[in-house]
């Protein structure tokens, strides 16, 4: 994916990525919001209903004045999918996503110490794009990429794995590269957090808030590896300012306690080596020790919403009031807080959906408006992302 060199190939992705952000918008909305002229938003319009890529939705309701009803826009989700994969100590998810985010396809495998010995995480990598490939053809629809997340340090910008402690990856993995035995579609990479901030923000249809934290939170082994202990394991996601913050070489949301101590061997504070289950008072010390955490972020950073994901319903719902009561306690002024603090909208598969809706993002952006765009291509048979898109078809 490159810098669109054509003006109108520009005007073409951006108003595809507003008719894909907005679900359901018309011309008239289309040319307000993107300042553009009447007459080309129809002309491209026209281009995308005849190209397949867009088509009409339901009429809207007519003005106070009566008149013509407005005809809302949509994409054409059947026009191809993205897939997405999850691996994590414990398991591996895969999905394939339509267009309009609708999930098609999803299944839950199983990684014992045993298997995670034998293939390793390229093998389950590999495990998981041919089953993506082989659902899709099933399915007879397209692959237009595949997102793949996981807990660890990414690389976005070279679309790498640096290093991740849960996987046992010391040395990075040119992922793109490797991918390229596997799958001639564009593969992208994500820290697991930061791919469940792609699917509260755009896969869930919630509004999308300007300042959010995604808390990811597992109960699971720290390592496939025999006799690894049960812990509560941890990754945050950020956007900021309306847009997912990566940091300093793609490092932000890393977590550990500010408890925590040598020599313990989780994220917390020593005493919490071994949490088989998440009762009793070591795990409620442990939960509460993750809210006072996420509070101080939240308070120091003035985010609008958190969500948390990952764990069963009761578990969430523990940790969404202890955050609660700790913004509380730690927020020094009478004037109240609002952030709204609440359970994910998908949980243990948020991040197989996020993955793939990166994809989704990544199709319908626009090169120039993305700084990590500018240093790489979508595919390097194709000169722009709608070349690209128009050659699945």
């Amino acid at each position: 994916m490159r810098v669109l060199n054509s003006l109108s190939d520009l005007n073409i992705m951006r108003i595809l990525r507003l008719i894909w952000q907005a679900k359901k918008v018309s011309r008239v909305e289309i040319a307000s919001s993107l300042k553009m002229d009447k007459s080309t938003v129809t002309k491209i319009i026209s281009e995308l209903i005849e190209k397949n890529l867009a088509r009409e939705a339901e009429a809207g309701e007519s003005g106070p004045q009566g008149g013509r009803k407005p005809v809302f826009l949509e994409i054409n989700g059947s026009y191809a999918c993205s897939g997405g994969i999850e691996i994590n100590p414990e398991r591996m998810y895969v999905c394939l996503e339509d267009f309009c985010g609708t999930i098609l396809f999803e299944r839950m495998q199983e990684i014992t110490p045993a298997s995670y010995s034998e293939k390793g995480f390229l093998g389950f990598l590999r495990e998981g794009i041919e089953l993506l490939q082989a659902n899709a053809d099933r399915l007879r629809v397209k692959i237009a990429g595949i997102g793949i997340g996981i807990p660890g340090m990414v690389d976005v910008e070279n679309e790498s794995v640096i290093q991740s402690i849960p996987l046992l990856i010391e040395d990075r993995v040119d992922i793109p590269k490797i991918a390229q035995a596997w799958t001639k579609v564009p593969v992208f990479i994500e820290n697991d957090a930061r791919c469940c901030c792609y699917t509260e923000q755009i896969l869930a249809k919630n509004p999308q808030s300007k300042n959010m934290m995604f808390v990811l939170a597992e109960h699971r082994p720290l390592q496939p590896v025999e006799g690894a202990p049960k812990n509560l394991s941890v990754g945050l996601g950020l956007i900021l300012n309306g847009k997912i913050y990566h940091g300093a070489n793609s490092t932000a949301g890393e977590f550990r306690s500010v408890d925590w101590q040598s020599p313990s061997k989780t994220q917390f504070s020593p005493g919490s080596e071994s949490l088989n289950s998440l009762d009793g008072e070591a795990a409620a010390k442990t939960l509460r020790e993750l809210a006072k955490n996420i509070a101080f972020l939240v308070n120091t950073l003035s985010l609008d919403v958190v969500y948390v994901g990952g764990l069963e319903k009761k578990r969430a719902e523990e940790i969404v009031k202890f955050i609660r009561e700790e913004i509380v306690y730690l927020w020094p002024y009478a004037w109240n807080k609002t952030t709204v603090v609440s359970i994910a909208s998908v949980s243990q598969r948020a991040v197989s959906y996020g993955a793939a809706t990166k994809v989704l993002d990544k199709l319908f952006g626009v090169p120039e408006l993305d700084e990590g765009v500018r240093k790489r291509r979508l595919s390097h048979s194709y000169s722009s992302t709608y070349k690209y898109l128009l050659s699945l078809h």
